[in-house]
């Protein structure tokens, strides 16, 4: 047996990649009921796998009723199949999100959403949320019984809670699909598109080991220490980086005084990083001078002066829509998650 090419198959596990090809085939009639498999040891090693990955695989299948495994006995496939599950047949992709206030979900990301719809027939509409978490949870969850309803893709206000229990009510292959929704919070039956912070840090620290700094100073306002992405960011960074790390947030804005004086103050011999975490302090740079140092910056937006990390916008849009296709023809895995973590500019 050969394991077909899918659109998941590089982030996709070897055990789901089995699963898949093995339902695709008995699906297809490569198996009859009542057919036994070779067996597992026999059948690992006909596709060069480890027996416990063909486990884990042949077990979801038993589970699922496409077969029957009986100590002794061997792996049969079931008299009776259960029945296919049917694709979603709406029409209509709600984006749910916060219309009047969230400024950060970017125009990229829309436009990109807008442009594949289309290219898949469906149409778009737009839910705004009004920064209530109670009115975009009851929006979702009435979504799930709407007939013509093909998808929902949600950039999140809720909690954990209501997280988990959307989880629960979603109807079996329906695309429930968040933006930027952050990987400390994952919740099986709901997927994500958006950026992976904690590789994107890892990636900078990469960037800067390659240049040969000395030591990195990483920047951040006060106000947004606690904020999941710098968090993500500075981890991965930190735990990347060969050179001394500090992290300097003893400022509130780019112009302030305080990160100025900082800055002039700083070592001169010494070969420096200063990394902003987010783009809007990198403009502080073209204010300042004075300092021997190199600044790198995260950013989403227009392109700054000076090298970073780029995030995509309109690539977190197409890979919303690549997972709310593979959803709609009815691939339940789970596994088809799609993080970025940018590329070096």
């Amino acid at each position: 047996m050969r394991i077909s090419n899918s659109l998941s198959d590089k982030k996709m596990p070897i055990y789901l990649q089995i699963y898949k090809q093995i339902l695709a085939d008995i699906c297809a009639g490569k198996w009859k009921p009542g057919d036994r498999l070779p067996a597992d040891m026999q059948f690992a090693k006909e596709l060069n796998l480890n027996h416990l990955t063909l486990k884990k695989a042949l077990n979801r299948l038993a589970a699922e009723g496409y077969l029957t495994r009986t100590r002794g006995r061997g792996t049969f496939i079931s008299p009776v199949l259960p029945k296919q599950k049917a694709p979603i047949s709406g029409k209509r992709v709600s984006l749910v999100y916060d219309v009047v206030n969230e400024e950060s979900f970017h125009g990229g990301i829309f436009l990109s959403i807008y442009r594949e719809i289309g290219k898949l027939g469906l149409t778009l509409e737009l839910l705004s949320s009004n920064n209530s978490r109670t009115t975009q949870f009851k929006q979702i969850m009435d979504l799930f019984s709407d007939p013509d309803s093909a998808g929902c893709i949600v950039w999140p206000l809720m909690d954990m809670r209501q997280l988990e229990n959307l989880a629960a009510a979603k109807p079996e292959n329906y695309p429930l699909i968040f933006i930027n929704h952050k990987p400390g919070m994952d919740i099986r039956g709901i997927d994500f598109s958006g950026y992976d912070d904690f590789g994107a840090g890892q990636m900078m620290g990469e960037y800067i080991n390659s240049l040969g700094f000395e030591e990195t100073i990483i920047c951040q306002p006060a106000f947004a220490a606690n904020a999941a992405t710098n968090v993500y960011r500075i981890a991965g960074l930190k735990q990347t980086l060969k050179c001394p790390a500090t992290i300097f947030s003893d400022y509130e804005s780019a112009c302030s005084e305080q990160l100025h004086n900082f800055l002039s103050k700083m070592k001169k011999h010494n070969k420096t990083a200063v990394v902003f975490v987010g783009d809007g302090d990198s403009g502080f740079f073209k204010r300042f001078s004075g300092c021997n140092i190199q600044p790198f910056v995260f950013f989403t937006a227009v392109q700054p002066f000076c090298p970073g990390i780029q995030f995509s916008p309109s690539q977190m849009g197409e890979n919303a829509i690549k997972i709310l296709q593979m959803r709609r023809n009815g691939d339940d895995s789970f596994s088809i998650t799609r993080r970025l973590a940018g590329k070096i500019v």
